[in-house]
């Protein structure tokens, strides 16, 4: 990790504010990705507590330790949008503190179409206090592009490309040929989809109750099935995950086979590709997986945010 001169003040950073976790990357930086999950239970200063506007709220983990939530970005798709600012500040609040934070960003975002909107809640000059100290925090945003686009950054890629995005919140279908896209199709049958399904389908297990969406997703993304110290759902897993791929995914796979067999390479990112043994499936099926498939799009988006300031070095704010 290079060595930040402690004088320096503008960062360009990349930022991936996603459905189940969001992702924040600055230059010099180790990256944040955190549950995208808001709390306004009363903390002390923990790693992303931040109070701004006359109210407090706490992002990620420690959101999720208080076992409640008042938001998460998988309610609601306007979500992504909305709370970007809350999220993008909670994250900040994981960083070691700093006095003032100039970022040019590069975002990402299922639909680009709503670019303008996520530009007017992002951009400005704010004076929050995070994880307990004051700070100038000051965000231009130098482009929205769409969500998986940064996992391709700086990869040399075949001629002719497909790519599934698994996600939480979408499954995103993607086709590219010499390097520029001609599909970007969203699927909303995320892995929040096979989430719902199983807390609906562990009542036996779990004393007639509803599992715990955000626990389930918890043990997935660690990589194994145990809920809680005393009870596995690798049986209850099993038979959604495979439900969940019968009923929703095996068309967008099978379109993505189709492209194979007309002489697409097919690549597969987000953090679904890493659920308990769906990997293998998809390599069987010819997939190749990026490395880090979780954090890839968030480390493309900084090398964006940092060939766009090479190639303007005086780009100014609000463009």
């Amino acid at each position: 990790m290079s060595n930040i001169h402690t004088l320096q003040k503008i960062f360009p950073a990349g930022f991936d504010n996603g459905y189940g976790s969001l992702k924040l990357l600055v230059d010099g930086n180790d990256i944040v990705r955190v549950p995208s999950y808001i709390s306004t239970a009363d903390m002390e200063d923990v790693p992303g507590r931040v109070i701004f506007n006359g109210s407090a709220y706490t992002v990620g983990e420690s959101a999720f330790r208080t076992g409640y939530h008042f938001d998460r970005n998988t309610d609601n798709n306007e979500n992504k949008v909305n709370n970007a600012l809350l999220t993008l500040l909670g994250a900040l609040a994981h960083l070691p503190q700093r006095r003032a934070w100039h970022l040019k960003l590069v975002v990402s975002l299922h639909d680009v179409g709503l670019a303008e909107e996520l530009k007017q809640v992002l951009n400005g000059e704010y004076q929050p206090i995070l994880a307990g100290k004051l700070s100038d925090v000051k965000i231009e945003i130098l482009k929205v592009v769409p969500e998986g686009m940064g996992a391709l950054f700086g990869h040399q890629l075949p001629k002719k490309l497909t790519v599934l995005d698994f996600g939480n919140g979408t499954t995103l279908y993607s086709r590219y040929n010499q390097g520029k896209r001609e599909v970007h199709t969203p699927y909303p049958i995320g892995v929040e989809v096979l989430i719902d399904d199983i807390s609906q389908k562990m009542k036996h297990l779990n004393g007639g109750k509803v599992g715990d969406a955000s626990k389930i997703r918890y043990c997935l993304e660690i990589g194994h099935t145990k809920y809680s110290r005393d009870m596995d759902i690798k049986d209850v897993y099993t038979a959604c995950l495979k439900d969940w791929y019968e009923k929703y995914l095996k068309k967008v796979v099978n379109l993505t086979l189709d492209a194979k067999h007309q002489g697409d390479e097919i690549w597969a990112i987000g953090g679904g590709c890493l659920l308990p043994g769906f990997k293998k499936l998809l390599e069987k099926n010819g997939f190749h997986i990026l490395d880090n498939p979780v954090e890839a799009n968030a480390f493309g988006l900084l090398e964006m945010a940092k060939a766009i300031m090479n190639k303007n070095p005086t780009s100014t704010f609000g463009r």
